[in-house]
């Protein structure tokens, strides 16, 4: 099955790259869908497709998530960014990319910061739940507004920078890239053109 290949695969390059259980956490943040589904394909008659269909359709999951999983906890977003730049990813879609990679982590760092500034102007944060009710507009505004403020600021320091300049960017620096590592991606894309393969081969028989 071509899943349980793509989670064997991501299992060993985690533990080569001493990030298991980074992939642990992220398999145990997956047990109440995998319950889900169990209880969906074996317990209801709707479902249909007994305990051997919720394996497989969890199997299906983690090899959707793990590998993604696996590269994030291994390969920093700038070195990410500057490789995909570097390999001929236009600016446009590397900067649209990063915004995305860096959206979450920047908004929790702002809403702590909001947190601590509305906390210093007394605003009871840690109370009942009436009183942490009462005290979510002076959060989530302060939040919006900086959010806002902060795209300005960004779409200021591109502009000034000449984000928009015709020709390509020059890399300064290159993430390493060894022999092996070429080698297991072609050996990856040559695993996922076989699966294709293989699964347009059944469909055609199944036909």
């Amino acid at each position: 099955m071509p899943a349980a290949v793509v989670v064997t695969v991501t299992a060993l390059a985690a533990l080569r790259a001493g990030r298991l259980r980074r992939l642990a956490v992220a398999v145990l943040a997956l047990v109440p869908v995998a319950v889900s589904s169990l209880v969906v394909n074996a317990l209801l008659p709707a479902g249909g497709g007994g305990a051997a269909a919720a394996g497989a359709a969890l199997l299906r999951l983690l090899g959707a998530t793990l590998p993604a999983t696996l590269l994030f906890a291994t390969t920093a977003a700038p070195d990410l960014l500057a490789d995909l730049e570097a390999r001929g990813l236009g600016r446009r879609a590397v900067f649209v990319l990063g915004a995305a990679l860096a959206a979450v982590p920047r908004t929790q760092a702002l809403a702590l910061d909001v947190v601590d500034a509305q906390r210093a102007r007394g605003l009871d944060t840690e109370g009942s739940w009436p009183r942490r009710a009462r005290g979510v507009l002076p959060l989530v505004a302060p939040l919006v507004i900086g959010s806002l403020a902060e795209v300005e600021d960004r779409a200021l320091a591109l502009e000034v920078r000449a984000f928009g300049a015709p020709g390509r960017r020059t890399v300064l620096q290159r993430p390493p890239d060894s022999g092996w590592q070429r080698a297991a991606r072609w050996a990856l894309a040559g695993l996922l053109l076989a699966g294709l393969a293989a699964r347009a081969a059944v469909a055609l028989v199944a036909r």
